[in-house]
């Protein structure tokens, strides 16, 4: 054996992990599955004869991994499914040719796993290098800046992620927000996402108002993409005074909270989000903050993320840890978030992109 089969072995053997092999089929194996019933679900469980569910659901599978094929990779597959039967039915015989038919279809689904990861690993490169651009849009690290005491958290579902944060100081002394999520996953929403903060940063420097920036944003979106394509998110304006100024538009309300941790308000009421139809007009929202309170903005992968059980996250969750955490400084409460968002979620992978954001205007 060579030195690369061997150390590839050695790896193996030592990250071996129980709970890893079990999440193969607690998480991997149910979310794929999951994908697959996805247009079958209805007829599934109207079936009452259980045999018959097994052979509808085997049936979906089937067609769902011979759907996501190219046409002549489908007929290869097709070819491995009938020689495999054939030889399952007719193993028992004397003739030999059984053995050949299972072993020439085992050889064709090896080529299939073959082509379909070459695709894919040239499909990852090109992700890579995506999320490696996007990366540069969505800072890590945020500095104080003016009055205002900034932290921010981001995590993505996939290679590319849709959530986005900006936090841009006007030279008078205003800070300009943009927090949001893009429709859907991937790739398209990392698109999504590049076009609305390309967009902010070109209007900006022109006229800042939430009214002209939600208006701009809306508009570039609309010509630019289609019904399934937009953005949900928030524009917020703050005066160095405390005096805010935001935009909520298809997105979860801002959460006001005073020094102590409790929610003073929800800002924000219901809306269209961003490049669903032109000539929308939005209501602006306005309120204060005084010296030590805090805005805190969140993606709905927060509170809509899922724990093993099904059990969603939850505002009620969020506002409870908010209150145990009086007197936080924003790079706590979103640190304490997260790990609590961690523990929830356990060993189940995060559906959804996640943002979390905290401003807090200083204290005197």
């Amino acid at each position: 054996m060579s030195t690369n089969w061997k150390s590839l072995t050695k790896e193996a053997v030592h990250s071996f992990d129980a709970a890893d092999v079990r999440g193969m089929w607690n998480v991997d194996f149910r979310r794929a599955t999951r994908v697959l019933l996805a247009d079958h679900e209805d007829k599934i469980a109207a079936e009452p004869r259980r045999w018959k569910r097994a052979l509808r659901r085997t049936n979906a599978i089937v067609f769902g991994l011979a759907k996501r094929l190219a046409p002549p990779r489908r007929l290869v597959f097709a070819v491995a499914l009938v020689l495999t039967i054939l030889a399952f039915m007719f193993g028992n015989g004397s003739e030999g040719w059984p053995f050949a038919a299972l072993l020439v279809s085992v050889l064709a689904l090896a080529f299939l796993l073959a082509m379909e990861l070459v695709d894919k690993l040239h499909f990852k490169d090109e992700l890579v290098m995506a999320r490696d651009l996007q990366a540069q849009l969505v800072p890590r690290v945020l500095p104080e800046i003016g009055a205002f005491e900034l932290s921010a958290f981001n995590r993505i579902a996939n290679t590319v992620g849709g959530d986005l944060y900006a936090f841009e100081p006007l030279p008078d002394g205003r800070l300009a927000v943009l927090f949001g999520d893009a429709s859907g996953h991937g790739m398209a929403a990392g698109l999504v996402m590049a076009v609305t903060h390309a967009v902010f940063r070109t209007q900006l420097p022109v006229d800042p108002s939430p009214a002209a920036m939600i208006d701009a944003l809306n508009r570039v979106l609309a010509e630019t993409g289609n019904a399934r394509s937009f953005f949900a998110g928030i524009y917020a304006l703050l005066e160095p005074g405390g005096g805010m100024t935001a935009i909520v538009a298809g997105h979860p309300p801002v959460l006001k909270l005073d020094a102590e941790g409790r929610v003073l308000a929800r800002l924000g009421t219901g809306s269209y989000p961003l490049g669903i139809r032109k000539n929308v007009k939005y209501l602006p929202v306005t309120t204060t903050l005084a010296p030590g309170e805090m805005l805190l903005f969140h993606s709905d992968g927060l509170s809509e993320a899922r724990g093993a059980n099904g059990e969603e996250f939850g505002d009620a969750r969020i506002e409870h840890l908010l209150f145990l955490k009086p007197g936080a400084r924003p790079y706590e409460v979103v640190s304490a978030l997260a790990a609590d968002l961690d523990l929830f979620l356990g060993r189940v992978a995060a559906e959804d992109d996640v943002s979390i954001a905290a401003v807090r205007r200083k204290s005197a």
